[in-house]
C-alpha cells in the first residue's frame, strides 16, 4: 500500500500552475482582507481529497485556517457543510477552483466504487482498480479507489508482471512461454480470453489468471477448471447486471476500468461571507 502524503503536493503544485500561470489577473480586484468560506455540497457521495483540498490553499497561503467536518471516507449529503475555511480572500480565490476540483474528482471516485463495492453479491470478492487512470493522477485515483472500498491491482508494468493476450498472440501457444529469467514481481497475472488457454497458462503456476470478456457460462466451467490451482478474477464486465451475476460466483477478484475512468464528478461549491 502506498503513500499518498507522497504525491498529493506535487499534484497540486501541478494543477495551481496550470490555473495561474505566473500571474493571476484577476489579484488586487478585491482589496485583502479576511473571509470566511465554506465547502457545501451540490449532490451525495463519499468524500475524498482532504489532503489534496488543503494543500491547494496551503501552497498559496499557510495561513489559511481550516475547520473539517469530514474526513475522507465519510458520507455526506446535498447542503452539508463540508469544511469551513478563514483566511485572505485574494489567497481563497486564487486557490479555490484547483481546490474544488480535486475534491470532486477524487470524491467521485470514491463514490462511484463504493457503489459497485456495495452492488458485489459475495463479500468475499475484491473489487479491483485497473491502470486505466488519467496520466500523472494514477496515484491519487488509485488512492480514491481504496477510500471507496475496492483493493488497488498493480501500479504500473514495474510492480508485477502480466502476460496480456498482445503478449500472448506474439507466440504460437502459451507452451513456447519461457518464464525463467523474468522478474515477477509481486505476483504473476496471466489473462486468457477462451477456455482452452486455461490450461497452459497455469502450466506456468500463475498466482492469478484472468478470464477476460468470458461469458457467465464459460466463467463457470473455467472455475471448475482452475480449481484450486491459482487465483481468478474476472475482467470485461459489459453492465452491472452481469456485475450482479459474476460477483456471485466462486472467484476473487473482478477488475473495472470504470473505477477511474468517465467518471461523474460530485459537485461542490465555495460560499464566501465578509467578517
Amino acid at each position: 500500500m502506498f503513500n499518498h502524503k507522497k504525491i498529493y503536493k506535487s499534484d497540486v503544485q501541478l494543477a495551481l500552475l496550470e490555473d495561474l500561470g505566473d500571474k493571476d489577473l484577476s489579484d488586487g480586484i478585491i482589496r485583502n482582507q479576511i473571509v470566511t468560506a465554506f465547502l457545501k455540497a451540490k449532490d451525495d457521495g463519499l468524500f475524498c481529497g482532504r489532503d489534496w483540498f488543503e494543500e491547494s490553499f496551503r501552497q498559496i497561503d499557510k495561513k489559511i485556517e481550516f475547520k473539517w467536518k469530514f474526513n475522507d471516507g465519510d458520507f455526506f449529503k446535498n447542503g452539508d457543510e463540508i469544511v469551513e475555511i478563514k483566511g485572505n480572500i485574494n489567497s481563497i480565490l486564487k486557490s479555490e477552483r484547483t481546490a474544488i476540483n480535486f475534491v470532486q474528482f477524487l470524491s467521485g471516485i470514491s463514490t462511484n466504487t463504493q457503489i459497485k463495492v456495495n452492488l458485489l453479491q459475495n463479500k468475499k470478492i475484491d473489487l479491483l482498480d485497473t491502470r486505466k487512470t488519467i496520466p500523472g493522477l494514477r496515484y491519487s485515483q488509485k488512492y480514491a479507489t481504496r477510500i471507496g472500498g475496492a483493493r488497488n491491482h498493480r501500479f504500473g508494468l514495474y510492480d508485477a508482471l502480466m502476460i496480456k493476450e498482445n503478449h500472448i498472440s506474439m507466440f504460437n501457444s502459451l507452451d513456447e512461454l519461457v518464464l525463467d529469467d523474468i522478474d515477477r514481481g509481486k505476483f504473476l497475472e496471466i489473462e486468457v480470453d477462451t477456455l482452452n488457454k486455461i490450461e497452459p497458462a497455469l502450466n506456468h503456476s500463475p498466482d492469478v489468471i484472468m478470464f477476460d470478456n468470458f461469458a457467465i457460462e464459460d466463467i463457470k466451467k473455467g472455475i471448475d477448471i482452475v480449481g484450486n490451482r491459482s487465483k481468478i478474477e474476472v475482467s470485461g464486465i459489459l453492465d452491472m447486471q452481469q456485475f450482479k451475476e459474476v460477483s456471485k460466483l466462486n472467484i476473487h477478484f473482478i477488475s473495472l476500468g470504470e473505477l477511474t475512468k468517465n467518471i461523474k464528478s460530485i459537485d461542490f461549491s465555495l460560499l464566501l461571507k465578509k467578517l
